[in-house]
């Protein structure tokens, strides 16, 4: 795979305990956060600073309690490894050699572990793993989202994404691309009926103006007008700048969408 910063992200250095300090203590406090939105019964939150003092302790023991493990308050690699699960079981390989089947594939498991930012911010284990390492607010990380599901589904066939696919977090940079090596169907033309050219794990890209697009996200499937989506960064009210991974419908007459064909 060429997007591999997701495997720094479930690398526990060393076993940590309280008194510690540093970024492997913010990486627990992280995940102690983002468990809320995993299992219904964790209501626990605590201050991501990188210390590791009492309410930190406090909330890795209620974790190993509520997950069966010893209950001893540090993080070992066994603790962290259950800690970090849902990016572990979101970057899974599987076998297959159908490209369409394999995108739609990884788009529904990154889906199901549901990659969230924290802060509302662009930052987090999900965003550092789909940006290569980058987060914060310059970061928006839709198309980030859709190049790992890429990066899976063609490595998974012993390709690379970026044969068919400039490696980039700009919509812009995909939409110009399209445009100068005839893969974009612009909205028009699916109006027109090239609509039945689309295909599950195509792209969509939202139109600001002919020469701006500013979201995008995977096609799962079409219904009429509508598209089926997965997409990063969005929310339920599919805006660009949402703090989630999000299963949404596109219509292509109500909105201004292009859509990014796969030459597969």
């Amino acid at each position: 795979m060429i997007k591999k910063h997701y495997k720094k992200e479930l690398t526990l250095k060393s076993t940590v305990r309280k008194g510690a300090k540093g970024n492997q203590v913010k990486k627990i406090q992280e995940w102690l956060n983002l468990w809320r939105y995993v299992e219904p019964r964790w209501t626990n939150i605590v201050t991501i600073d990188g210390d590791f003092g009492p309410q930190t302790k406090n909330a890795v023991h209620a974790f190993q309690t509520l997950k069966k493990l010893p209950a001893t308050g540090i993080v070992n690699v066994a603790t962290y490894q259950v800690l970090t699960s849902p990016l572990a079981n979101a970057y899974k390989l599987k076998t297959g050699r159908d490209i369409r089947k394999l995108i739609v594939h990884y788009g529904e498991q990154h889906l199901k572990n549901i990659p969230r930012e924290l802060n509302n911010n662009n930052e987090g284990p999900w965003v550092r793993s789909y940006m290569d390492g980058n987060e914060g607010s310059p970061w928006a990380w839709c198309m980030g989202f859709v190049q790992a599901v890429l990066d899976m589904a063609f490595s998974t066939i012993d390709q690379k994404f970026t044969d068919h696919i400039p490696h980039t977090y700009s919509c812009d940079v995909v939409g110009f691309h399209g445009q100068n090596n005839q893969n974009l169907i612009r909205n028009r033309l699916l109006r027109q009926g090239h609509v039945d050219a689309v295909q599950p794990g195509d792209l969509f890209l939202i139109v600001k103006n002919p020469r701006d697009w500013i979201h995008t996200g995977l096609i799962i499937d079409r219904e009429g007008d509508w598209f089926h989506t997965i997409e990063g960064n969005t929310n339920d009210e599919g805006v660009r700048e949402g703090f989630e991974v999000c299963s949404r419908m596109r219509n292509f007459r109500r909105k201004n969408i292009d859509v990014f064909s796969l030459k597969v």
